[in-house]
């Protein structure tokens, strides 16, 4: 007997009986996805397409909304303007036009303006409106049409009336009319004004609606139809065919284009009588939804303008109303019906209606009914083809899937049991042969897989350890080096530091820190950009990292201050070579950004262990030498000494004790008188500083201004000058002195404040002192670090109504090419010249030119510091125009000047003596 079985028949074999079990299920599956898509899915579909035209409304609704929001916010902060704003018309001009003609909304806004009620712009004036449209150009024109006194005026005008009883920032629409430059309609919006919560006027923004039947073409092409926009009044904004809702007038011999109303094309054409219906019955809903306390206002609307009819005063009110109410407007709603014939496309049609509630207008959508039932058609029969294309592929590649990974490998597995076991036991039979399609192939197979994830697995983490270690050295370097230059930064300076103080202890040789600060590097970010203060701290880095030894270390400590540790150094003379190759390093010019930039370093130097033993006095005496290279006049070195750290301590003593009088009231403002020369008038004061200290009695201005100028605290001390200025300005106001302008110095470092204007500005409004009261005193230095920006300060404070005056002039460095283009009022002469007037030919000179100078370009000149009569005499002589000083008038406090000046009549000078006429009042 044979111990092969026979071979299975083919019907009999598993590959035949899948095969046929794998089509009758998909026969079945096709007439079951066939019978689910032919009763719902259609079904479906078009109350999908339905949707889909409801969408496509609402995108419409929402894109015109959107327009209809910028115009009302745009309207809105005209009225604001309107309201708030100076009633000066020149800035009207100017503040109107620049927000009409914003550059994202110039082909929608028309125009714009303020339409104030009689006389409440300018008292006696009836019709003063400021109001700007596009010409046919599109640019911004003034038209002063509506002031003029023969016309009608503009508060009975149909867009006006209504405004009157809306309430505040409430938006209203007008009716629809027609640009006359592009034939396109156009409507406004209106916001009311109040003064004082009564009615003042409105502010208008016209809407060019000449991009509307753009929107809705575009909406409504999706569905093959078109749609159309109606107004608050059913009068057509578009329409699809302009022959059938425009008819022509002629209007003084130019014709115009004028839409029409949907009553009146229904009275033309049948077939859209049914959608007027619709139409003007919404608009009788919103009439008969009216409160009735509303109706006496519509009656009122109607009989203030002639334009508007009782119908649309009503429209008017409906509309408020449904403004007021707590609706939600995004929330909007449309009205479907079925049109058997539509008079454009000929077929029958899907109307539906959506109305903006915050304009009342309607917009139609007309779409093909065969739209709708053709395509959810054809999109059920390509669902259907779609899905039995994708069953019949499944049930292909899943055929031969199977087919491979199940029924071929049960072959092959009784393939190999049916053949004879071959002879011999030392036969070796390789059961698990990965080449082998069966249990045991797949298994070796997923070994090998997972072998060889483990290998890929192993690489990435070797190179995730890489990556690591190199981000941690990454990170170390940002923790110990400037990541603007590359420098070490204070933390491994001061590791270097420890280092060189412990490698000189064991070696027993000196090193010497070093600090540098870059002169008026804060001037130059300021006025170039930061951008540009970032490349020159950079290129200034590239020189110095070149400068030292190895064993020598520089690093950037913050800002523009720069450390360096110079190892082995004997003598001071090496010390002092190494600060010259740095400051001659600098001297060349550095190039950033076109700019060729001149700039100094100012060095402090210290020595170990000569001046301290550790690393904080080392830094802390290398920063008070930088200081006192700074107050030496910059651009210098110098060595630390005992005297600096004293100078520190009494400077921060001088800053603590200012600090505290600030507060607790120790200063005082004295007031040395200014007069005429001519006439012996007094016309001012100069205010002076006089510090009473509690413990150390009068401390003289030389002694604290110049730490007040470090520290920054000069800012809080000048407020306070003006403030008290000011204090004593209404004093000797009410007092009789009424022809008096105090003068106040003005510090540097308060000049160059970005908001040194304004500061002033508001301290002079919390006291309602006026600018014309004060004279600024300014130094040529304060001017001559960025003379561009200075000048433009200047002019500011000069239009603000403040007087300027050059301080201490003829000791500074400024040219006549500079002091011309200064829009200063006085040049004051500094008592250096003064006082040498009767010794010194040279001073005589300098003073004369000064004044002939001044008075060439139109200055005063006064001269300050006189004490003699010899001294007055001469000034007389040579025309100046004010003096002040002991001889005419001593430093006083404010009650004693008060005193003096309050009853003056007369100041004349009798027989050389100064004298003050007076009698009691």
């Amino acid at each position: 007997m044979s111990s092969i079985r026979p071979k299975v028949q083919s019907k009999n074999t598993i590959l035949f009986k899948f095969s046929l079990g794998l089509s009758m299920q998909i026969l079945v599956m096709i007439a079951a996805i066939y019978i689910v898509i032919d009763l719902v899915a259609k079904d479906y579909l078009v109350k999908k397409n339905k949707e889909l035209i409801d969408e496509i409304g609402s995108h419409i609704v929402s894109e015109i909304s959107q327009r209809i929001s910028i115009a009302e916010t745009l309207t809105r902060n005209l009225a604001a303007a309107g309201e708030t704003l100076p009633k000066d018309p020149q800035l009207f001009f100017n503040v109107i036009p620049q927000m009409l003609d914003i550059q994202e909304n110039q082909d929608f806004i028309a125009g714009g303006g303020v339409w104030p009620e009689p006389e409440q712009f300018t008292p006696g004036v009836a019709r003063r409106s400021f109001f700007w449209g596009r010409d046919s150009l599109g640019k911004l024109q003034y038209f002063d049409q509506y002031n003029d006194i023969e016309s009608t005026g503009y508060h009975s005008e149909e867009w006006y009336v209504p405004s009157r009883y809306s309430q505040q920032g409430e938006c209203l629409w007008s009716k629809s009319y027609m640009d006359p430059y592009t034939l396109a309609p156009m409507v406004t919006c209106t916001v009311a004004m109040f003064n004082q919560q009564k009615f003042a006027g409105n502010a208008t923004v016209d809407v060019s609606l000449q991009q509307l039947k753009s929107i809705l073409s575009k909406g409504s092409a999706k569905l093959g139809g078109y749609a159309y926009a109606v107004d608050r009044n059913n009068k057509f904004l578009s329409f699809p065919d302009d022959q059938l809702t425009k008819i022509t007038n002629r209007d003084n011999d130019n014709l115009t284009q004028e839409y029409i109303t949907v009553n009146q094309l229904a009275e033309k054409l049948d077939l859209f009588q049914p959608i007027a219906g619709i139409l003007t019955k919404i608009n009788q809903s919103l009439i008969q939804s009216i409160v009735n306390e509303h109706r006496l206002l519509a009656d009122n609307i109607a009989k203030q303008s002639t334009q508007i009819s009782l119908e649309d005063a009503e429209l008017i009110v409906a509309n408020m109303q449904l403004l007021r109410d707590q609706v939600d407007h995004h929330n909007i709603k449309s009205i479907s019906v079925i049109s058997k014939q539509d008079f454009l496309l000929g077929e029958p049609v899907n109307v539906s209606i959506f109305m903006i509630p915050k304009t009342l207008w309607k917009i139609v959508v007309v779409t093909p009914q065969h739209v709708a039932i053709n395509s959810a058609s054809k999109v059920a029969n390509l669902i259907l083809i779609l899905l039995i294309a994708i069953m019949i592929i499944a049930a292909f590649f899943g055929f031969i899937y199977c087919r491979r990974s199940l029924i071929v490998p049960i072959y092959q597995m009784v393939n190999q049991l049916q053949q004879p076991v071959p002879e011999g036991d030392d036969v070796d039979r390789e059961l698990l042969d990965d080449r082998r399609q069966d249990e045991f192939g797949l298994l070796a197979y997923h070994i090998n897989q997972s072998k060889m994830a483990l290998d890929s697995n192993n690489r990435d983490l070797k190179l995730q350890i890489n990556e690591r270690k190199l981000a941690e050295h990454q990170l170390k370097h940002l923790a110990l080096h400037d990541p603007l230059t590359g420098l070490p930064n204070r933390l491994l300076f001061q590791d270097r530091l420890h280092q060189a103080i412990a490698l000189s202890k064991r070696h027993q040789h000196k090193f010497a820190v070093f600090f540098m600060d870059l002169d008026n590097f804060k001037i130059i970010n300021d006025t170039m950009g930061h951008d540009a203060g970032d490349e020159l701290l950079r290129q200034v880095s590239l020189r110095i990292s070149g400068t030292g030894r190895e064993t020598d270390t520089v690093a950037r400590l913050g800002g523009d201050e720069f450390a360096f540790i110079i190892n082995k150094v004997n003598t001071v003379e090496g010390a002092v070579s190494f600060a010259q190759r740095l400051n001659t390093l600098l001297k060349t010019p550095i190039a950033v950004n076109g700019n060729n930039i001149n700039m100094g370093s100012s060095i402090g130097i210290t020595i170990y262990p000569d001046d301290a033993t550790n690393s904080e006095e080392l830094l802390r005496n290398a920063d008070i030498a930088m200081y006192q290279a700074k107050d030496d006049g910059r651009n210098t070195i110098r060595f630390f000494t005992c005297e600096m750290n004293a100078k520190l301590q009494k400077n921060k003593e001088i800053l603590t004790d200012l600090a505290e009088s600030l507060t607790e009231g120790h200063f005082e403002l004295y007031y040395q008188p200014l007069f005429t020369i001519e006439h012996n008038t007094l016309v001012g004061a100069e205010a002076l500083i006089r510090w009473h200290h509690p413990e150390k009695g009068m401390i003289p201005p030389d002694k604290f201004i110049a730490v007040a100028e470090q520290s920054g605290l000069i800012n809080e001390l000048g407020d306070w000058v003006l403030a008290q200025a000011c204090r004593d300005i209404k004093r000797f106001v009410n007092a009789g002195i009424l022809a008096i302008r105090v003068a106040v110095n003005i510090s540097p470092v308060q000049f160059r404040r970005k908001d040194f204007l304004q500061h002033m500005l508001m301290i002079l409004k919390q006291h309602d002192v006026s600018a014309d009261f004060i004279e600024l005193e300014i130094t040529e230095g304060a001017v001559m670090d960025n003379v561009d920006q200075a000048i433009e300060t200047m002019q500011a404070l000069h239009d603000a109504g403040f007087q300027l005056a050059m301080d201490d002039f003829g000791t500074g460095y400024s040219s006549l090419s500079y002091l011309k283009r200064f829009p200063i009022q006085k040049v004051k002469i500094d008592r250096s010249f003064i006082s040498d007037l009767e010794n010194d030919d040279d001073s005589k000179s300098i003073t004369t030119a000064i004044i002939q100078m001044s008075h060439s370009l139109g200055l005063d000149v006064l001269a300050e510091g006189v004490e003699t009569e010899a001294q007055l005499k001469y000034l007389q002589g040579e025309k100046c125009d004010y003096v002040q000083g002991y001889y005419t008038g001593r430093p006083m406090p404010a009650s004693e000047f008060l005193k003096k000046f309050s009853v003056v009549k007369e100041i004349i000078l009798s027989d050389g003596v100064w004298t003050v006429s007076s009698t009691t009042i």
